[in-house]
């Protein structure tokens, strides 16, 4: 299996390689902000940093497919070529930050060797947390934000975003949320998502022009959000209807 040995004054000597995908999910799981996995998408190629010398896996580095991996949203002239998505990212405390552009680094080496097709990397930087400082200090591209909206269960405390909302693919968790809105148990709030691209090869071609990295800020405004409550009511009953007994 091939690794990456990276030497640190203040962290000893890592070792970056590829994990499980059963081992990533864990961890993100248990450990990242967001406590979520996406099964469809995630967790194509991972990669976990490591003590020389000891087995405990203390962070991970989960590369995966987009949102839409059909988009046409760049041009490559190898046919098989694909963007892939650095779905998540987490790093135990007991590393530091630095640790992260270890891993970032050294991921992105392995991930050159184990796919040569994958020609970029797109990351998303959720402004609840910041714009995204590590994708700079990474050399990402930055290519702009765009706000998303998400939803605060003052009840629960779960955070859900706007898409559980509207799509009935998932049908337990479009009727359960569905239900909380109506009931008013959320709080809404947008948040600014920033979008950054590492380019693999030259070739490689975004459909928008690269911009300027951003201003630091984080954060997240109280909206509202107007919907039709009674196509809400109407679409929720029939899914409860079609329920087999």
């Amino acid at each position: 299996m091939d690794e990456i040995v990276r030497k640190s004054s203040l962290m000893g000597e890592l070792v970056i390689k590829q994990v499980s995908k059963e081992l990533a999910r864990e961890m993100i799981i248990k450990n990242h902000y967001s406590h979520k996995w996406n099964n469809g998408g995630f967790g194509k190629y991972n990669f976990g940093i490591f003590r020389q010398g000891d087995d405990r896996c203390l962070g991970v580095a989960v590369y995966g497919h987009m949102k839409n991996p059909n988009a046409k949203i760049f041009t490559h002239p190898n046919p098989k070529a694909w963007m892939c998505e650095l779905n998540r990212m987490w790093i135990d405390d007991e590393l530091g930050k630095n640790a992260e552009t270890i891993l970032i680094a050294a991921s992105i080496k392995l991930l050159r060797k184990v796919d040569p097709d994958c020609v970029a990397i797109q990351s998303f930087a959720d402004g609840r947390l910041g714009c995204g400082t590590i994708y700079k200090a990474s050399n990402f591209r930055y290519y702009g934000f765009h706000y998303t909206r998400f939803l605060v269960n003052q009840r629960t405390g779960e955070v859900v975003h706007e898409q559980l909302f509207t799509n009935s693919t998932s049908l337990s968790g479009y009727i359960r949320n569905n239900v909380g809105y109506l009931l008013k148990e959320f709080k809404i709030y947008t948040v600014r998502t920033y979008r950054y691209i590492y380019p693999l090869d030259k070739k490689f071609q975004f459909c928008k022009s690269e911009k300027p990295y951003p201003e630091y800020q984080k954060g997240m405004d109280e909206v509202k959000w107007e919907r039709d409550i009674k196509k809400i009511k109407e679409r929720v009953k029939a899914l409860i209807d079609a329920i087999p007994e």
